[in-house]
């Protein structure tokens, strides 16, 4: 039986998803969580073979709580199930760790499909968007911004999770270098984004960077103009994006 978390701030999501998991016979829903430090949680203390996780959640979003559910539970595989079609987004979710990556827009048989291939450690990511990906990752490569990528990361068969997370260590230094931007963030914002990115609310910033609340609202509403972003989840990807 493959023991599958799920992660949605959409109770009709979660319970949508549940019911057509649990059809298919060899797939039991073990937890529920709302936002990203629940679905940390509840990893933590069932350690599910299979997180199935949004991106745009409270809380900590789908990056960050992936990153945080493999640090407590390394056995478990994350897959993405978003609405976003971005093979930007995508990418970025597999460099945390993700092993999958799915639409909302996708056929019940294609979710427990990659349930059951997450659970054997195989990638899933539907065709057309993982020819995306594969693409977008060759313009990185070719434009010199992932390197030095040794091919027995797949020839030898080596574990996707341990080849994308050399990816995410070679572009974690890098990560708040903004050269591109024509009003780079101030030294501030780049400290107030990267407490975001770790899953932070406004008055946990307040209270590290020792600032009011409001001044950190100011702050983010700086980095939005900045990044042209709407959300905090795409102010960070929009900050990976630019290395």
């Amino acid at each position: 039986m493959i023991r599958v978390l799920l992660a949605d701030d959409h109770t009709l999501i979660r319970r949508v998803v549940r019911e057509i998991l649990e059809r298919a016979g060899d797939i039991e829903v073990v937890a529920e969580a709302c936002n990203g430090r629940e679905a940390e949680a509840q990893a933590g203390e069932t350690h599910p073979d299979v997180a199935l996780m949004d991106l745009d959640m409270p809380e900590c979003d789908g990056f960050e709580a992936t990153e945080r559910v493999l640090a407590c539970s390394p056995e478990t595989r994350v897959v993405i199930l978003t609405a976003s079609q971005q093979e930007q987004l995508a990418l970025l979710a597999i460099q945390r760790g993700a092993i999958g990556y799915l639409t909302k827009d996708i056929e019940p048989e294609t979710l427990v499909a990659a349930i059951r291939s997450a659970a054997r450690n195989e990638i899933s990511i539907p065709g057309p968007l993982a020819t995306r990906v594969l693409a977008h990752l060759r313009t990185l490569t070719l434009s010199g911004k992932i390197r030095e990528v040794p091919p027995a990361d797949f020839s030898q068969g080596a574990t996707s999770r341990a080849f994308y997370y050399k990816v995410q260590q070679r572009l974690h230094g890098s990560a708040l270098n903004l050269p591109n931007l024509s009003r780079p963030l101030t030294e501030r914002e780049i400290e107030v984004l990267d407490l975001i990115r770790k899953g932070r609310k406004n008055r946990e910033i307040a209270q590290e960077l020792n600032i009011a609340e409001s001044t950190v609202h100011k702050h983010i509403q700086n980095i939005f103009e900045k990044l042209h972003a709407r959300s905090r989840t795409e102010a960070i990807y929009l900050l990976s994006s630019r290395n």
